[in-house]
Parts: C-alpha cells; sequence; structure tokens
C-alpha cells in the first residue's frame, strides 16, 4: 500500500506540472507599457539658420554745399548659431503654453560703394597747378567723391512667449511672439579729388585729393518678433524644431551731427533650426 501511495502521489505531480505549462502557454503575453509622452518641463538647446533683411537707408551727405541725399536698400544677411532656453506646460492633451529665450551670434551684413561728381566750367585762359587752361575753350573743374558704406548685426536674441496645438502627442505646431533685441552697426567713408583739365582737349592739367571722413557707429536695438513653428518630439527627452521669426526694430538715425546721418529702418527675417534636450 505504501508503494501504491508514492506512485499515485508522483503521478499527481507530473499532472500539475503538465496542466501548468499548458495553461501557461495558452495566456497571451503581456505587452511593454506605451510611453506617456509629457511636454511640461524646462529644457535647454542649440539653433542654427539664415537670416535676411533689407534696410532701408536714407543718407544726407554734407560734401556739398546744398547737401546730397543718397538711399540704399542693403541685403544685410549671413549665417547665424546660438543657444536656447525655455519651459513648456502641457496644458491639455492638445495645448502646450510655454515662454523661449535666444541668444544667437550672427555673420549677417552687407555693403556697397557709390560715386558722384560735379563738374565746373572755368575760365577762359590762365595758368593752373601743373599746366595752362586752353583759352579757346577754357577749363574745367571736377569734383569727383567716393562713398563706401557697410552695415552688420553681429549678435540678437528674443524673449517671446509660445501656444501650440498637439496634432498627435509627438507634434507641436505653434506661434510665438514677444521680445526682440539686436547690436546693430553702420559705418561709412569717403574721398574726394579735385580736378582740373582743359574742356577741349581733355587734358588733366591737375589733380587734388582732399580731405576724407571715416565714421562708424553701433546701436543696441529693441524690437518685437512674431513668427511660427513645429516641433517633434523623438523620445521623452530629445526633440527637433524649426521655425520662421519677423523682427522689427524700428528707425534708427546713425552718425548723427556729422554731416553723413544715416537714417535705418531695422528689420530681419529668420528661419532657423534646433534641437532641444528637456528635463522632466
Amino acid at each position: 500500500m505504501k508503494r501504491l501511495s508514492v506512485s499515485l502521489s508522483a503521478i499527481a505531480l507530473g499532472l500539475s506540472a503538465v496542466t501548468g505549462s499548458a495553461f501557461a502557454a495558452d495566456m497571451p503575453l503581456k505587452a511593454p507599457p506605451l510611453p506617456v509622452w509629457s511636454w511640461t518641463g524646462f529644457y535647454v538647446g542649440a539653433n542654427f539658420g539664415y537670416g535676411w533683411g533689407r534696410w532701408d537707408s536714407d543718407s544726407i551727405s554734407a560734401i556739398f554745399p546744398d547737401g546730397v541725399t543718397t538711399t540704399a536698400d542693403p541685403d544685410v544677411k549671413g549665417w547665424f548659431g546660438g543657444v536656447t532656453a525655455g519651459y513648456n506646460w502641457q496644458a491639455s492633451q492638445q495645448w502646450v503654453l510655454g515662454v523661449e529665450g535666444d541668444f544667437d551670434w550672427s555673420g549677417e551684413k552687407a555693403s556697397d560703394s557709390s560715386s558722384a561728381s560735379i563738374s565746373v566750367p572755368g575760365p577762359n585762359g590762365g595758368v593752373f597747378p601743373g599746366g595752362t587752361c586752353d583759352v579757346r575753350g577754357g577749363c574745367t573743374t571736377t569734383l569727383t567723391t567716393m562713398n563706401a558704406n557697410s552695415w552688420r548685426k553681429p549678435w540678437f536674441g528674443t524673449l517671446r512667449a509660445r501656444a501650440g496645438f498637439l496634432v498627435d502627442p509627438t507634434w507641436l505646431v505653434y506661434g510665438t511672439g514677444g521680445l526682440a533685441f539686436a547690436r546693430t552697426e553702420f559705418a561709412t567713408s569717403s574721398s574726394s579729388t579735385l580736378t582740373i583739365a582743359q574742356t577741349l582737349s581733355g587734358t588733366v592739367l591737375s589733380t587734388t585729393a582732399l580731405p576724407g571722413s571715416a565714421f562708424s557707429e553701433s546701436s543696441d536695438r529693441v524690437g518685437f518678433a512674431v513668427g511660427a513653428g513645429v516641433e517633434k518630439l523623438l523620445s521623452q527627452n530629445w526633440s527637433v524644431k524649426g521655425e520662421y521669426l519677423f523682427m522689427d526694430f524700428g528707425k534708427h538715425t546713425f552718425l548723427s551731427g556729422t554731416g553723413d546721418d544715416t537714417t535705418i529702418r531695422l528689420t530681419e527675417n529668420i528661419i532657423r533650426f534646433g534641437v532641444d534636450y528637456h528635463f522632466h
């Protein structure tokens, strides 16, 4: 009887093991939990892009007695790069609010050159430095002025609010607006020559270089920035984005009181891309 009892116990244990394995095989595998995407938290990052702007410029030169007003529309453009920091608050499943600041070093610049001449007929006959004026046609005196200008924006930054809509948990489309600030620079130089030549033959009798001038000024400007962008979460900690901004710094008169007063309307367009690291 003792042997029979031991055999029955062994059979029962074997059946339990078999049925347990079969039951375990029939149970569905449990899927790993899906990530719960969250936009709330601080973030820091880096950005780079390209900027351009038509800096409408009106200059008044005091070289000539009555003054000469000139206009220029330089395309101040170039590449830039910098850093970004901000905070997001996910107000609901669809809406994200936040604030963002950035600072960029810029290579945006433009330059041009121009010249102007005034010719005045001289007397018939006479002795001038370098030769004798032709009696029949007289002489002509010509004042020629060369100007060179340059415009630069070495750095800029913004401090903006953001409001965005989640197309899905990882795609954010947003609008943005706030303050913009930048350093703007303008420089101009001029040189003049006085030429006396025989009117009929064109023979140059003398050329005299007159004293030139060179002025430059930098101005830190504050204005506004508005724009829009799109951002994609790659993981809980990393995102990439692209955005467009329009910035307006108003008008400023450079070199006021120098005789080369130049009023410039300072506006800017930028397109940039960035990568951010998010802290949760």
